[in-house]
Formats: structure tokens, C-alpha cells, sequence
């Protein structure tokens, strides 16, 4: 493994162990540094700051490793992710308690943005608004699964995805009830 990547994951590391003792908010650079015996400017040249080392937490610990999956049907995939949160829920939460500019909760939704674009093509392929529901889709799961991590993730995360489908699936099947009503009307 280069140098490059050894620091980086000593830093990774280090920012861990602290997040399972401190909120995210009051661990300061200092203490990253301190924690694997490096200096501020080891830290600065790899990362900008504790949020930019979170997100390549993320993208390294998980995001990597399902790159082969993402052809996947998009509950297994979110299967997967809730899987991977639940496995690490004391950092995640940790993680997804900060939000604004820069945060993991931005991050995360930038990265579900794509997939769900992807995974929705078929569906509205030639619709311009495809960008609006794959953003919609993307914040409803990070809201949805910030709340169960916060609320202390209470339920696996199959159960969780099952319910999150069956709610999904139930709304889905209501609008499109009501469409073909709609439809039916409008043709007589």
C-alpha cells in the first residue's frame, strides 16, 4: 500500500475511534492528528477537512466494494447500504447528525442521486423531470434512514428495507389506481 494510502487510513482510523466517543461537531483536526501521532499538514494534504475524511470513509469502506452490485435491483442495492449503516450505526449516526455544506448527510444524497437515475431510466426515460424524482428518491432514503439510525436503528436493517419497500410500493400502487381512474374518466 503506497504512503499516500497508509496515512490516509491511519487518519481513517483515527477518526473512528473518536466518533464512537465524541459527537462529530467537537472533534477538532488537532485531535485527528494527535490520535495517529501525525501533524496538522499530514492531514490538510490528503483531506480539506473532517467532513471530506468522513465522505472518503465512506466512499473507501462501502461505496467501493459495491461497485459490482450496482446492477442490482435498487432495493438490494438499498438493502445493502442499510446493511453497511446498520453494521457501523455508532459512526453513521455520528456522521449523519451534522448537515449543511459539506456534510456526510449532502454527500450521501450526491452519491444516491446517480444510482437512483440511474435505476429510474427505465421508468422515465424520456421524461424531463427524471433529474426532479431521482432527487426526490434520494432524499426521501437519506431522510428515511437518518431517522431509524438516530432513533437508534430498532429493527435490522432487512425488516427496515421491507418496510421502507412496502410503503414505497403501497403509495405506488394507490397513484397508480388513481391514474387509470383518471384515464378512464377523461376517455368517456
Amino acid at each position: 500500500m503506497p504512503d499516500s494510502q497508509i496515512t490516509k487510513h491511519a487518519l481513517s482510523s483515527a477518526m473512528k475511534e473518536l466518533m464512537a466517543e465524541l459527537p462529530m461537531e467537537k472533534i477538532k483536526i488537532g485531535d485527528i492528528v494527535e490520535r495517529c501521532n501525525m501533524n496538522r499538514q499530514s492531514f490538510y494534504y490528503h483531506f480539506k477537512d473532517k467532513y471530506d475524511l468522513v465522505n472518503w470513509i465512506y466512499y473507501t469502506d462501502f461505496f467501493m466494494d459495491i461497485q459490482s452490485s450496482l446492477e442490482k435491483p435498487s432495493w438490494e442495492l438499498i438493502e445493502k447500504i442499510c446493511e453497511f449503516f446498520y453494521e457501523n450505526r455508532r459512526f453513521y449516526s455520528n456522521a449523519l447528525k451534522v448537515t449543511g455544506q459539506n456534510s456526510f448527510s449532502e454527500y450521501f444524497t450526491e452519491i444516491m442521486h446517480p444510482l437512483l437515475l440511474s435505476h429510474c431510466e427505465g421508468f422515465f426515460e424520456n421524461d424531463k423531470d427524471r433529474d426532479f424524482y431521482a432527487t426526490f428518491f434520494a432524499d426521501a432514503i437519506r431522510v428515511s434512514i437518518t431517522r431509524w439510525l438516530l432513533e437508534g436503528a430498532k429493527i435490522p436493517a432487512a425488516e427496515y428495507v421491507k418496510l421502507m419497500k412496502t410503503a414505497a410500493t403501497g403509495i405506488i400502487y394507490e397513484v397508480v389506481v388513481d391514474w387509470k381512474n383518471n384515464q378512464a374518466r377523461n376517455i368517456y
